[in-house]
């Protein structure tokens, strides 16, 4: 019963996710300027509900759940960067966006299920967790209404299916090859010399696959460019820091604790996936003429930055990612915001000369 106690994080967010959606339904529209500040305070209660536990190294569940440093640094980043992407939103929801009580309380439900994605300790844990901060992802990438935002969302509907299956497919390869779901049951299986099967191999081979398509790996990258250039301004934002944030804390803990013994299987997968993000990623964004397709490259090139330090999986490389995620968040939501500034500036979103300008490029524009 006291493990319930960790999860009050989680609660805080879907108890105020819940309440400014039902807000929304009753208050008018001159009260609604106040949901945003109701969800900067869920955030500031799950950001004190987390800290709570800072001194905590908890294993939930036989292992399904884990409250250590780890997942308190990144819950923390998660709220942190949520709190921002609020502000940074208001203007944009109030001038382009419909129920703004639906928009942030969706926004609530994902970084509550990317802070259990973080905390979990086994296969089947992170899938549902990831899956459920895809759903919101989904419904946000479609919310402006607009022919390219529900041409995005749709989009990423399809190919998030896609991933998934082939992500759940290879989970279900490595439960039948070691008989165990848990990080720590399958480095222990793995350390005791459990047979490496074509099976296992395979079922490591997708869900790097899976993984792919959502951290925008080559050559799984493809529905990005399109994606965020679709969705509402913030939605891209929150897709490029929150979402690539979440899934690379849960490929460190998962790749750490659980695949480790057997990296000599899957070590050259992931660095000649992140040799070609890297390059792919950084020179086609030099040939964008759209500031968001260019920025989505951008933060396809970071991936492959970052899953250097999962190919490498040392404790150096570890800390490095960790420092590069906080960079990559700060630099990316400025990026970001820079560019909501300048839509909200103008109120225009068909043509619009980028902040490029800063560069002395003017022929960017929007279309």
């Amino acid at each position: 019963m006291t493990d319930y106690k960790f999860f009050a994080p989680e609660f805080t967010l879907a108890g105020t996710g819940l309440a400014v959606l039902t807000a929304d339904l009753f208050l008018n529209e001159s009260k609604k300027r106040w949901l945003p500040i109701v969800a900067l305070a869920g955030i500031a209660g799950g950001i004190g509900a987390t800290l709570a536990f800072v001194h905590s190294d908890a294993k939930l569940y036989d292992g399904l759940f884990y409250i250590d440093h780890f997942a308190i640094f990144f819950k923390v980043l998660l709220l942190v960067v949520g709190a921002f992407m609020v502000m940074a939103s208001v203007d944009y929801v109030n001038r382009w966006l419909k129920s703004p009580g639906e928009y942030y309380g969706i926004l609530l439900f994902s970084i509550a299920a990317m802070m259990a994605m973080v905390s979990a300790g086994e296969l089947l844990t992170a899938y549902i967790s990831l899956e459920l901060f895809s759903f919101t992802l989904y419904i946000l990438a479609g919310y402006a209404f607009r022919p390219k935002s529900v041409e995005a969302s749709i989009k990423y509907i399809l190919v998030g299916a896609f991933s998934s299956a082939i992500l759940l497919y290879g989970l279900s390869m490595i439960y039948g090859s070691l008989g165990t779901t848990t990080f720590s049951g399958i480095s222990q299986a793995l350390a005791g010399g459990a047979d490496t099967s074509k099976a296992f191999l395979a079922g490591i081979v997708l869900v790097i696959a899976g993984f792919g398509f959502k951290v925008t790996a080559v050559p799984f990258h493809m529905w990005a460019p399109d994606v965020y250039e679709g969705a509402p301004t913030p939605v891209t934002a929150y897709l490029a820091v929150a979402s690539k944030t979440a899934s690379f804390a849960l490929l460190l803990r998962m790749f750490s604790m659980g695949f480790g013994p057997a990296i000599d299987q899957w070590r050259y997968v992931i660095a000649g996936i992140a040799g070609a993000t890297i390059l792919l990623g950084n020179l086609v964004a030099i040939a964008q003429h759209n500031i968001k397709r260019m920025l989505a490259y951008s933060s396809i090139g970071q991936a492959g930055y970052m899953l250097m330090a999962i190919a490498a999986l040392s404790p150096l490389a570890s800390n490095a990612l960790l420092f590069h995620v906080v960079g990559y968040a700060a630099s990316s939501f400025a990026a970001f915001v820079a560019v909501i500034a300048f839509e909200n500036l103008t109120a225009k979103k068909k043509s619009l000369i980028t902040p490029a300008w800063a560069s002395g490029i003017h022929s960017w524009r929007w279309y």
